[in-house]
């Protein structure tokens, strides 16, 4: 056995350092940027005094309790609404439910209409027939709308352009969230929807007199002149 400085060096010292691996970095890294805030277009106006409210309400919730209400919010003065899961936005509607991104879709109100704009994730737009049990804040069933199309949930992505808000088609959820927001007032009429209640009922329609008709006036006159007497014809 051989003893010297290079023996005793290798002795010492800890194994080669050869294809060892570093410490992990634990620094967290965003591989993506952050969307800027939305900024509502520039169209927007404010709507009528007094003319629409926001509903909000978990589905589970008035279906357990039929005395369940939803809650509301006036919508004077407001261009634009946010909707998500952010609680650093100011103004905005929060939803925390599942798969709702922070600031996820929008709806504000130009040219005498109001839109749904998906910004950040999925967005529906669904009929109010398929929540019957839809009651506003003081707990009274609003007008009901319908209409013989088959589709009744319409899903929009960001990038798809905005979807317009009908007296039927009125209201949306975020996601996978059991909350559904619904806007209520004088909204515009879709194709085809009518109020509940008044579908297939035959409209009044305007008489038009035929050749008998006539022939029967003219001898029902012609009768008259007969009958009356000569003094009263001369008088």
């Amino acid at each position: 056995m051989a003893y010297g400085p290079l023996c005793q060096c290798a002795f010492m010292s800890a194994p080669p350092r050869i294809q060892l691996r570093a410490p992990p970095d634990k620094t967290r890294k965003e591989l993506w940027d952050k969307l800027p805030p939305f900024e509502p277009p520039q169209a927007c106006e404010a709507p009528p005094s007094g003319a629409f409210t926001l509903l909000a309400f978990d589905v589970h919730e008035l279906k357990a309790d039929a005395k369940a209400v939803s809650r509301s919010m006036s919508l004077d003065g407001i261009r634009c609404a946010i909707f998500g899961s952010s609680q650093e936005h100011d103004g905005q509607v929060f939803d925390g439910g599942k798969g709702v991104h922070p600031q996820h879709a929008a709806v504000f109100y130009m040219k005498g209409k109001w839109f749904v704009k998906a910004i950040n994730g999925s967005t529906y737009v669904e009929s109010m027939t398929l929540h019957p049990y839809l009651r506003d804040s003081e707990g009274r069933a609003p007008k009901r709308y319908t209409s013989a199309a088959s589709r009744k949930i319409k899903g929009i992505e960001p990038m798809d352009p905005k979807c317009r808000l009908t007296r039927e088609v009125c209201v949306f959820r975020l996601g996978e969230s059991d909350r559904r927001f619904c806007v209520l007032g004088p909204l515009p009429l879709g194709e085809g929807e009518v109020e509940e209640g008044l579908e297939g009922r035959p409209g009044k329609k305007e008489h038009v007199p035929d050749t008998r008709d006539r022939k029967k006036d003219r001898k029902e006159k012609d009768r008259r002149d007969r009958d009356r007497s000569p003094s009263r014809s001369r008088s």
